[in-house]
């Protein structure tokens, strides 16, 4: 009696040793939380000294399978809560399966986009992050305007000190820490301002209509007659008009119309105007 109890310990505790452990199986990434693309690697951690592991099969819960130990670079492009899956096969056929519901947490990056316009004073500009953001995420936006102070507000004005070229960043960054960048070049313009009386009489006072973008922005100018007829017609970032055709021909006193184009770099419209103009001797 006592030899057949000895033997039936003897036989659960050869059955225990039999399978593996699930406590001394596990695995763990390089980082659980982040923001697309997320890149990973994925360890299977062993503390047994007796299981002897046929294979690994890995389900990263993103569409893609490993049957290496410990992969790397699993990537997750979608913005989601992910379960991740390992499988250990041993030699004496025995499956083990680890489950992380949940474990892998990502956050999408926003694209970040912006615009900014003029307002109704000159060189004053108000700016604007224009992509769609996740409603109930908080962020936070950094303007990297050329010249300027670093600006938090999500719609910040700036009041530029001369027209030209500056420089522009958006950075916006959301609770999960993910950020994105936009950047590029922004064109302030002056209100241009056009005369609209000139005297070409030689007499070394306002001889010429000229229309003058201080070399920023190229423009056509067209001159007409009362009666619609063009009379002259010129290109340049300074323009003027004597009071004569093309041809050389002295027109008369009286009032003419222009109209004036950007030829490109123009985005608010400031350099394209038309209105009356009058000659006198």
């Amino acid at each position: 009696m006592q030899l057949s109890k000895l033997r039936l310990i003897l036989y659960l505790f050869l059955s225990i040793l039999a399978y593996p452990v699930k406590g001394q199986y596990d695995f763990t990434v390089s980082d659980a939380a982040g923001c697309t693309p997320m890149k990973i690697k994925y360890s299977l951690t062993n503390t047994a000294t007796v299981d002897s592991i046929d294979q690994v099969t890995w389900d990263f819960d993103n569409g893609e399978t490993s049957s290496s130990i410990d992969p790397d670079s699993v990537t997750y492009d979608q913005q989601g809560s992910y379960t991740p899956t390992l499988v250990i096969t041993f030699d004496n056929g025995y499956e083990l399966w680890i489950t992380k519901t949940g474990f892998i947490d990502v956050h999408r990056i926003a694209s970040v986009s912006y615009s900014y316009k003029d307002t109704i004073s000159d060189l004053v500009y108000v700016f604007e992050q224009t992509a769609t953001l996740d409603a109930g995420v908080d962020y936070t936006f950094e303007w990297d305007i050329e010249g300027f102070a670093l600006r938090t507000e999500p719609r910040p004005l700036y009041t530029f000190p001369d027209s030209g070229t500056y420089a522009v960043v958006l950075t916006v960054t959301d609770e999960f820490g993910c950020s994105s960048q936009a950047s590029g070049e922004i064109s302030i313009l002056e209100e241009i301002r056009v005369q609209n009386v000139f005297t070409p009489n030689n007499d070394g006072d306002n001889d010429y209509f000229i229309v003058n973008t201080n070399g920023s922005i190229p423009i056509n100018l067209k001159i007409f007659s009362r009666a619609g007829v063009l009379v002259y017609e010129a290109e340049g970032t300074i323009v003027s008009w004597d009071g004569y055709t093309v041809s050389g021909q002295k027109l008369r006193p009286g009032i003419y119309f222009y109209v004036m184009e950007a030829l490109t770099g123009d985005p608010d419209g400031k350099y394209s105007k038309a209105g009356a103009l009058y000659m006198y001797d």
